[in-house]
């Protein structure tokens, strides 16, 4: 049996919060937790404890099973005392867990800084060993934890490590304790191909950030490919949202979407023309990041447009297009390029991509590499 701690749930009892407009979006790691806890249920018992993303407002415990995975979200407090309330709830929340099912391993999100507290008082307490998962590194992307240092020496506490890249252990793992690098991974049942939409639509959806995004940079080139028929449409939030706003208003072509379901953001995926990822390739941080938008947007089946960034292996770009001048003229080019192309060889080279990702980095067979891992390296 697992206990997983993170800030995801059941999709559920997400798309409820987020209609209500009670939790942030947290659209990645949600996806990605939850991928990962869908895949490890198939093995074993998962119980899934955490504190929801909420947006200031008081909120009762949530304790529900769905997929036979049982899910709870804490009690939430606003206010001064909201922090430490949270930790107070996790570790009570992980002591009942823990008396009920007697969990023989507990995976934490290693970013999320109550469950990264917590777990590593649990483990400590009653001897289970605690595997941090790392898909970013903090102070490395815009959106900065107040304390970077602090929360990554939390980090190197953990008994083994799931990273996301190579590169990430020099930083998290200087005692060199197990460790297994995931990349990503999709859904085991991939999204239904559809019907592109007739009128050619190029699709971003994740964080509107300046500095890790490449958006300005990818809009400015959209702008300048002056492409017919065509239209640039984008998803999510970050400081870039007024920015976006005035473009919007400036030129038709461009439609600032805001925030939506993860079910409205598959259906889109599939139906677009063309799926992108500016993100700066030269920034440091990318040596340490697998955006997990890339395993998403192949999984769509819709092909893709990316950066060449450092942190993604070489066997990826075999199925996507690549922007190689990370300008606007670099992207009004290779827009030019791939748009011209006829319809069937775009499908194929999205298809590629679709089996790729399928074959090799389902959560069935990632959460399979990653049991075996658990057994060899971390029982007791």
């Amino acid at each position: 049996m697992i206990l997983y701690l993170s800030n995801a749930t059941a999709y559920p009892i997400y798309d409820r919060l987020f209609k209500a407009g009670k939790i942030k979006t947290g659209y990645q790691m949600q996806k990605f937790n939850d991928n990962l806890i869908h895949g490890l249920s198939k093995s074993c018992d998962v119980a899934a404890v955490s504190p929801l993303p909420y947006v200031g407002v008081s909120a009762e415990r949530i304790d529900e099973v769905h997929d036979g995975i049982r899910y709870i979200g804490l009690k939430n407090t606003v206010g001064r005392l909201h922090k430490i309330m949270n930790i107070i709830n996790l570790i009570s929340e992980c002591k009942r867990v823990i008396k009920e099912t007697k969990p023989q391993y507990i995976l934490c999100d290693a970013i999320a800084r109550s469950p990264q507290i917590v777990s590593l008082y649990i483990g400590k307490k009653y001897h289970i060993p605690v595997v941090g998962i790392v898909t970013d590194l903090p102070g490395m992307l815009s959106v900065e934890n107040s304390k970077p240092l602090k929360h990554i020496k939390g980090m190197q506490k953990f008994d083994g490590y799931i990273l996301l890249t190579e590169q990430m252990n020099e930083v998290v793992n200087p005692l060199n304790k197990p460790y297994i690098v995931m990349e990503g991974l999709c859904a085991e049942k991939l999204p239904e191909l559809r019907e592109k939409d007739k009128k050619k639509i190029v699709l971003y959806t994740g964080s509107l950030w300046e500095k890790d995004a490449g958006i300005e940079y990818f809009v400015e080139g959209f702008i300048k490919a002056e492409l017919e028929n065509c239209e640039l449409h984008l998803y999510g939030t970050g400081e870039l949202d007024l920015w976006l706003e005035e473009i919007e208003n400036q030129h038709h072509q461009i439609k600032y979407m805001g925030c939506v379901t993860n079910d409205e953001i598959v259906r889109l995926q599939c139906e677009a023309t063309l799926l992108v990822n500016p993100r700066p390739s030269n920034e440091e941080f990318c040596k340490y990041s697998f955006p997990s938008k890339t395993i998403e947007y192949m999984a769509s089946g819709t092909p893709v447009l990316m950066t060449r960034l450092p942190g993604v292996p070489d066997k990826y770009f075999d199925y996507v297009y690549t922007i190689e001048q990370e300008d606007a003229d670099g992207v009004c080019k290779v827009l030019k390029e791939i748009l011209q192309k006829p319809s069937g060889m775009l499908f194929a080279k999205g298809i590629a991509a679709r089996e790729f990702v399928s074959s090799k980095k389902s959560c069935l067979l990632q959460s399979k590499r990653l049991m075996q891992f658990l057994i060899e390296k971390l029982a007791g």
